[in-house]
């Protein structure tokens, strides 16, 4: 092959690796190092992992974050996503809404997995608030933000815009959906702002939109 010949061939290769076809380039994997799944509906998002568990399932997980005996008997809801984790329960009357939140504490006083957490209030099903939490930092010590986002009728999958890739999470035991993101995080201003679509189980987007959040005073 000719050197003019290989430098065409070259640059065909290069022009082809630069293009993604119009989708974000999704993570890999997940902060655990699950293998990341996609949501199949929706091109480049990743599923964080979602599941329904009980306090003697998890067991230190939960106990070493949990406020005690005001949340006996509480259904869980345990996320694992890209950046982070968190843990949403409510007490056995269903009106306050707690949260674990993880990630490392930049002050120290907390050990991992957590570093953080929230108490929300329930009118009629809804917050009142998305309880805001920028205490957090990342693996690599950049600001993390988590909120609840209220899912709307429909709702399966609350996607959060990362700018690579959309993280996805699942609507689980008719609870708000605690959601992470690195993107958006003003610690300075105690605010952040989450890049959300709300999805139905085929993945039709339903609402899209920013959930602008600041820490509750």
């Amino acid at each position: 092959m000719g050197l003019d010949r290989l430098s065409v061939v070259l640059a065909l290769v290069l022009v082809l690796a630069g293009c993604d076809g119009g989708s974000p380039s999704p993570a890999r994997r997940l902060l655990h190092g699950e293998p990341a799944q996609e949501l199949s509906a929706v091109p480049g998002s990743v599923i964080a992992i979602g599941r329904v568990l009980d306090a003697a399932t998890l067991g230190r997980r939960f106990t070493s974050c949990s406020p005690g005996g005001a949340v006996d008997g509480a259904v869980i809801v345990e996320r694992i996503g890209v950046s982070g984790e968190s843990l949403t329960f409510a007490d056995e009357a269903g009106k306050p809404l707690y949260s674990c939140d993880g990630g490392t504490d930049p002050a120290g006083e907390r050990l991992r997995p957590w570093c953080g957490g929230s108490t929300g209030r329930l009118l009629h099903g809804r917050l009142l608030d998305p309880r805001l939490d920028i205490l957090c930092r990342d693996r690599e010590g950049r600001p993390l933000a988590y909120a609840w986002v209220d899912p709307v009728p429909g709702a399966h999958w609350i996607g959060i815009d990362q700018g690579s890739y959309l993280e996805v999470y699942e609507v689980l035991a008719g609870l708000p959906v605690r959601v992470a993101t690195l993107r958006g995080v003003q610690p300075e201003r105690s605010r952040a702002t989450f890049a959300v679509t709300q999805f139905d189980a085929a993945g039709k987007a339903l609402v899209k939109g920013p959930l602008e959040a600041a820490v509750a005073g």
